[in-house]
């Protein structure tokens, strides 16, 4: 009885060592969202599928229905991501996304906007140089910008979008005065209100404007964004926060 192929695009999101040859790859695919696939001999020297089935790269992946796993049969490389693995910086910044791809996205669901932020966010990891300067202000918040973008619009696609303009409490549109980050109520709370949440921490206004205007989307706005430090280090606590609420564990984000 012959197997039905079925074809995808894909990108490699995880692997890991199964028996004395084959690795398991979890991708996430453009028509059927994540999925696990078995690369069968892929530790053999001369294994075929070796050049396409590697973390991060985007293929066009053609696989049967085993028994227990998706086998694959075929992985023909698109884009290895090349640049982004070449810089530690970037290449730390890839592996965060596929890490956060892998643990927030929940069984086999087809999305085309988790698969458009997600390949966009690798292009334009790309597409930023390397900088000649290793300094932090000057190098580290165009990157954390680009994760941020991705880490706050992915949990907005998958139904978890903050309220950022009105107090979750009194519903009180946000003006002046101190404000709280609740990950439990999902938003702000206003300074009379922060006792609905004794662990929501304090969030200052310029990072929920930042915070609003990643989350309209409006690709433009990355490119013309700038922070410094002190609100890189305050967005990515803030985003610490939230994706350990969300998660149930202790998130390091980068």
């Amino acid at each position: 009885m012959e197997h039905q192929i079925s074809k995808t695009e894909a990108i490699v999101i995880r692997e890991r060592e199964l028996g004395e040859a084959d690795k398991l790859f979890t991708l996430y695919t453009k028509d059927l969202g994540k999925i696990e696939v078995l690369g069968k001999g892929i530790r053999k020297i001369k294994a075929k599928l070796k050049g396409g089935l590697q973390i991060l790269n985007y293929i066009s992946v053609e696989f049967v229905e085993g028994k227990n796993f998706y086998i694959a049969t075929d992985a023909i490389l698109k884009n290895s991501f090349s640049v982004v693995k070449s810089n530690i910086k970037k290449f730390r910044s890839g592996l965060y996304i596929a890490v956060l791809m892998d643990k927030l996205l929940k069984g086999q669901e087809k999305d085309n906007k988790i698969w458009n932020l997600f390949l966009k966010t690798l292009n334009t990891l790309s597409f930023y140089p390397c900088y000649p300067s290793d300094s932090d202000s000057f190098n580290f918040p165009i990157y954390s910008l680009i994760l941020r973008y991705f880490e706050w619009n992915l949990v907005s696609l998958l139904g978890l979008k903050p309220e950022l303009y009105y107090c979750l409490g009194c519903e009180s549109k946000i003006k002046t005065g101190k404000f709280f980050f609740s990950a439990r109520e999902g938003g702000i709370l206003d300074q009379r209100c922060k006792d609905k949440d004794k662990k929501a921490i304090e969030i200052s206004r310029d990072s929920i404007k930042v915070l609003r205007l990643i989350i309209s989307q409006k690709e433009e706005i990355l490119k013309r964004l700038r922070i410094n430090p002190i609100q890189e280090r305050e967005l990515k606590e803030i985003s610490r926060f939230f994706l350990s609420w969300i998660l149930g564990e202790e998130v390091f984000v980068v």
